[in-house]
C-alpha cells in the first residue's frame, strides 16, 4: 500500500516536472525566443542591404545619402567628442542644428550610435543603413509585445508582426530613416497604454507610465514631424476603446481596469513627456515658420500629392497603381484573410477540447467576429483613408480649416504609416479567426451546409474581383507617377503582382479545402499553415518591397570620419559651394539651397541674387571662402555696391576662435562701419563688442551684421538660444534694406 501511493506519489511529481517544464518551455519561446526571431526578421527580410556580396550590396537612394546620412555623421562627429552642435554653418550659409530635423539630434538612440562611431573610427552609408533596419526591428517587436497583450493566438501575432512589419508602407520609408525611427515607437506607446490599463497595481502603472514616456519623447525626437502630428489619429480611437465598456469587452474581454489609476497614469505620463519633449517640438515650430512654404495656409500646397481611390486599391491589390508616398500593400494573402474575417459568421464557442491541448489558448474568442468589432476597424480605417484624399475629402477639408498645424502639412498619403499598426491587429485577428474556421472543419463540428462551403464561396468571390481589378489596371497600363518615373527599373515587376495573387489565392484555397483531410496532430497542422501562409506572403511582397529607391553600392572601404572641429577653423581658406546641396562634411561649406527648405529669407534672398550670380559668388565666399567683409554702410540697394563699398577695406581681422556655434573675430576698424558675417541670421544668434552686448543688424535681410567705432575690438558672434527664443519668435532686427530684399 505504502508502496503504491509512493509510486502514484511519485508518478505526480513526474507529471508535475513535466508541466513545469512545458511551462518553462513555452515561457522562453514566447519571452525569448520568438521574440528574437521577430526582431531578427527585417534584417533576415532586407539582407541584402545589410551583407554585401563580392563588395556591393543594396543600397538605398532618394533622400537616404544626401539629407539623412550626411547630417547624422555631422551629428555623431560631434557627440563622439562630447559636443552637440546648436548651429550648422556648413549649409545653406548657416542653418539651425538643434531644433532640424533631419540632424536628429535630441534621439535617445543617437548615444550608442555615437560609441559605436568613436569604437570603429567612424560612420559609412552602410551602417547608416544598418541603423536603419534597426528601426523596422523596433518596430516589429513592438508589435510582438502589443499585439501579444491582447490577442492570445500566438501564431497570429506571429504572421501579423512578420508580415506587417516588412510592408510595403514600412520598407519604403527606408529612404526617410528618421520616419521610420519615429514610426517604429507606435506600437510601443500602443503597448504601454494597454499595460497601463490593465495594470494590477500601482507600481505596474508607474513602470509603464515611465515607459511611455520614454517612447513618447523616443517618437518626437526621432525627427518625423508629420508623423509626431499623426499620433492622435491613432492613439486617441485606440485609448478611447476602452472608455467604451461593450466595445472594449469585445476587443480585450472582461478584464479590470483601476479607472482612476489607469487614467492618472496615462495623464501625468502624457504631460511628463511633453515636458521633456516640448521644448524641442516648439524649436521645431519655430523653425518650420520660417521654412520655405512650411508655415502657410495653403490649400494648393497642401494637397499637392494627390492621393484617392485609386490609389486605395492600389494599396490594397496592385502597387503600381498607387502613389508610394502612402502605399501600404501587404499581399493577397493577408488581405483574403481580412475579408474572410470580415464576412465570417460568429462561429462556435470551444471549450477545453482537450486538458493537455496546449493550443487550448489560441482558440479565437467568439466576441472578436462580433459585427461591431469588425465596424469598429472599418471605420477607422475608412476614416483615416478618407483624410488622405485632401481636397476630395469633406472631412480633410473640415480638419483643414480648423485644426492647428493642419494645413501646413502635404503630402497627406504619408498619413497611412498608422494604418499598419490598425492593420496588423486586424489581420492578426483575421488569422485567428481563419484558424478558428480551419478546426470548425477539421473536427466537424458544425455539420451545416453554409458553414462547410461559406468559407470557400466567399474565397472565390472574393478573388475573382480582386483580380478583376488587378487586370483592369495592368492592361489598361494604369499606373502612378512614382511607379513610371522613380521606379521604373521595377516596372517589369508589375505582373507579378499578378501572379503572385495567383498563387496566394491558390495557398489560401487548398488549406481550406483540405483542413478536413489532414492527419496529424493540430498543433503540428496548424504551424505548417502560418509557414505556407508566411512563405506566400514574402513572395508577393518582398520582389518589389525590399527594393523600393534601391540601387547597387558599393562597400566603402573605411569610414568617414571628420574633426568639425578642425573644419570650422579652416573653412575661412576654403571656398563655399552654390549648387542645391544639404549639409557639407569638409570645409567647402554649403551656400546653396534644397527646394523647399531651409530659411525662407535666406532663399528670397538668394533667388533674388541669381540676377548678380558673380557678386552673389563674391559675397557668399564661393570665390574665395571670404566669409566677412567691412563696409561703411550696409544700406546698399545690390551686392555689387556693397563690394563696392566693402572692396575698400582689405586685412579686415582674424579669426580667434570657431566653433560653429561661435566666432570671435579681432579687428582694427579703420572708421565707423560694419562688420559683417555671411552667415544667416535666426533667433539666439547674439553679438558682442569686448564682451558688451551690442546692436545685432541684418544685412540683405538675412546675414548678421554689427555697427563698430573705429579702432582695435574683439567681436563675438554667439548662437545661444534661450527659454525666450522658445516661446515665439524673436523679432527680426532691421535695416532699411531688409524688407526689400526678403519681400
Amino acid at each position: 500500500m505504502k508502496s503504491n501511493n509512493t509510486n502514484k506519489a511519485g508518478q505526480r511529481d513526474k507529471f508535475g516536472s513535466v508541466l513545469a517544464d512545458d511551462g518553462q518551455r513555452s515561457a522562453l519561446l514566447t519571452k525569448i525566443v520568438l521574440p528574437a526571431l521577430v526582431f531578427c526578421w527585417p534584417f533576415l527580410y532586407l539582407l541584402d542591404h545589410v551583407l554585401p556580396v563580392n563588395g556591393y550590396y543594396t543600397g538605398i537612394g532618394n533622400d537616404f545619402f544626401e539629407v539623412y546620412y550626411k547630417h547624422k555623421v555631422y551629428l555623431l562627429a560631434n557627440l563622439a567628442n562630447f559636443r552637440l552642435p546648436l548651429w550648422s554653418p556648413a549649409e545653406s550659409a548657416g542653418f539651425p542644428f538643434y531644433s532640424n530635423p533631419y540632424a536628429q539630434a535630441f534621439y535617445p538612440l543617437n548615444l550608442p550610435l555615437a560609441v559605436w562611431y568613436k569604437a570603429s573610427g567612424g560612420y559609412n552609408v552602410l551602417d547608416h543603413s544598418v541603423f536603419t533596419i534597426l528601426a523596422i526591428s523596433i518596430f516589429a517587436l513592438g508589435l510582438y509585445r502589443w499585439l501579444m497583450t491582447i490577442n492570445t493566438n500566438l501564431r497570429a501575432v506571429i504572421f501579423s508582426c512578420l508580415v506587417m512589419s516588412v510592408s510595403f508602407k514600412v520598407t519604403e520609408l527606408l529612404r526617410f530613416p528618421n520616419a521610420l525611427h519615429s514610426a517604429a515607437w507606435y506600437p510601443w506607446v500602443l503597448f504601454a497604454i494597454t499595460k497601463i490599463m490593465f495594470s494590477g497595481s500601482l507600481k505596474k502603472a508607474i513602470y509603464y507610465g515611465g515607459l511611455l514616456i520614454f517612447f513618447v519623447f523616443c517618437i518626437c525626437t526621432a525627427g518625423y514631424p508629420y508623423y509626431v502630428f499623426y499620433c492622435p489619429f491613432l492613439f486617441l480611437p485606440y485609448t478611447i476603446v476602452f472608455l467604451i465598456r461593450p466595445l472594449r469587452q469585445r476587443l480585450f474581454g472582461n478584464q479590470e481596469i483601476h479607472w482612476k489609476r489607469a487614467l492618472g497614469s496615462l495623464i501625468v505620463s502624457g504631460f511628463t513627456a511633453l515636458l521633456f519633449a516640448g521644448p524641442y517640438l516648439w524649436s521645431l515650430k519655430q523653425l518650420m515658420s520660417q521654412t520655405v512654404d512650411r508655415w502657410q495656409k495653403n490649400l494648393q500646397f497642401s494637397t499637392s500629392h494627390v492621393f484617392n481611390i485609386g490609389d486605395t486599391l492600389g494599396s490594397l491589390v496592385y502597387p503600381p497603381n498607387s502613389e508610394t508616398e502612402g502605399w501600404y500593400f501587404f499581399g493577397i494573402t493577408g488581405l483574403l484573410l481580412i475579408i474572410l474575417y470580415l464576412f465570417s459568421s460568429r462561429g462556435e464557442i470551444y471549450k477545453n477540447l482537450r486538458t493537455n491541448d496546449h493550443d487550448n489558448n489560441n482558440i479565437i474568442s467568439p466576441m472578436i467576429r462580433d459585427p461591431w468589432v469588425k465596424l469598429f476597424f472599418i471605420v477607422w480605417i475608412a476614416a483615416i483613408s478618407y483624410i488622405t484624399y485632401g481636397r476630395s475629402s469633406y472631412l480633410f477639408i473640415l480638419l483643414w480649416k480648423v485644426v492647428p498645424v493642419f494645413s501646413s502639412l502635404r503630402v497627406w498619403g504619408r498619413l497611412n504609416i498608422v494604418l499598419v499598426p490598425i492593420l496588423a491587429w486586424l489581420l492578426s485577428l483575421a488569422y485567428a479567426s481563419f484558424e478558428s474556421t480551419l478546426l470548425e472543419r477539421k473536427d466537424k463540428l458544425s455539420a451545416k451546409y453554409r458553414r462547410l462551403f461559406y468559407p470557400i464561396v466567399l474565397l472565390i468571390v472574393t478573388y475573382a474581383a480582386i483580380i478583376s481589378v488587378q487586370l483592369y489596371f495592368y492592361l489598361n497600363d494604369i499606373s502612378n507617377v512614382y511607379w513610371k518615373e522613380y521606379l521604373k527599373y521595377l516596372s517589369p515587376l508589375a505582373v507579378w503582382f499578378i501572379v503572385y495573387g495567383v498563387v496566394a489565392f491558390a495557398v489560401v484555397l487548398l488549406i481550406l479545402v483540405f483542413s478536413r483531410h489532414v492527419k496529424f496532430s493540430r498543433a503540428i497542422y496548424l504551424n505548417i499553415v502560418l509557414g505556407v501562409l508566411v512563405l506566400s506572403s514574402v513572395i508577393e511582397m518582398r520582389p518589389v518591397g525590399a527594393h523600393t529607391w534601391a540601387y547597387p553600392a558599393k562597400v566603402q572601404n573605411s569610414r568617414v570620419n571628420i574633426d568639425v572641429e578642425r573644419i570650422n577653423e579652416v573653412s575661412f581658406r576654403f571656398p563655399r559651394t552654390d549648387r542645391n546641396d544639404s549639409i557639407s562634411l569638409g570645409p567647402n561649406f554649403s551656400a546653396g539651397i534644397l527646394e523647399q527648405w531651409y530659411l525662407e529669407r535666406y532663399v528670397k534672398f538668394f533667388t533674388k541674387a541669381s540676377t548678380e550670380l558673380q557678386a552673389r559668388k563674391k559675397l557668399l565666399g564661393v570665390e574665395d571662402g571670404t566669409k566677412l567683409f567691412f563696409s561703411e554702410s550696409i544700406e546698399h540697394p545690390s551686392i555689387a555696391s556693397f563690394l563696392n563699398d566693402a572692396s575698400r577695406y582689405q586685412n579686415i581681422g582674424r579669426p580667434v576662435f570657431y566653433n560653429g556655434d561661435q566666432l570671435i573675430w579681432e579687428i582694427n576698424a579703420p572708421v565707423n562701419g560694419n562688420l559683417s558675417f555671411i552667415d544667416n541670421w535666426y533667433p539666439g544668434w547674439k553679438v558682442f563688442v569686448d564682451d558688451k552686448p551690442a546692436h545685432m543688424e541684418l544685412l540683405f535681410g538675412t546675414f548678421k551684421s554689427v555697427r563698430l567705432s573705429p579702432g582695435t575690438q574683439r567681436v563675438s558672434f554667439c548662437f545661444q538660444p534661450t527659454l525666450a527664443d522658445f516661446l515665439g519668435p524673436s523679432s527680426l532686427p532691421q535695416s532699411s534694406s531688409t524688407k526689400s530684399w526678403i519681400k
